[in-house]
């Protein structure tokens, strides 16, 4: 059989995209929480860090959190089990930001003003 690369039947064969996450699983959503306080004491026990992490973990199916320094951090979760819209009124995945997650944190930690940023990972950072 001839090859069929460079054809139109396979033109998207051979080729992959920046930033993608699904290899086989779920796509993941790199994110970045900011609170006043999350680095402090963070190795304790009922941190702000550790209840931020609990937060998350009944908001969004968690597969990575980083260190949190200056009052932030890093998680990777998966976008099909995240609040990755701004309102209950919006449709899944229609909005720009976090708004229902940065909520649902601060309720679940009962204090702080959370703010989650989507972030995408492009050469050797994520930003």
């Amino acid at each position: 059989m001839p090859s069929l690369v460079g054809s139109t039947v396979a033109a998207n064969y051979l080729k992959t995209t920046g930033n993608f996450s699904q290899f086989g699983t779920r796509e993941l959503a790199f994110i970045s929480i900011s609170v006043t306080g999350l680095e402090t004491n963070y190795a304790n026990a009922n941190s702000m860090f550790s209840k931020t992490v609990r937060a998350l973990q009944q908001q969004a199916e968690v597969y990575f959190v980083g260190t949190p320094a200056s009052g932030a951090v890093v998680a990777i979760i998966t976008a099909d089990t995240s609040f990755n819209y701004d309102s209950a009124s919006a449709g899944v995945g229609s909005g720009t930001g976090y708004g229902l997650l940065e909520t649902a944190l601060a309720a679940g930690v009962g204090s702080g003003t959370f703010v989650v940023t989507a972030l995408s990972a492009s050469g050797a950072s994520i930003a």
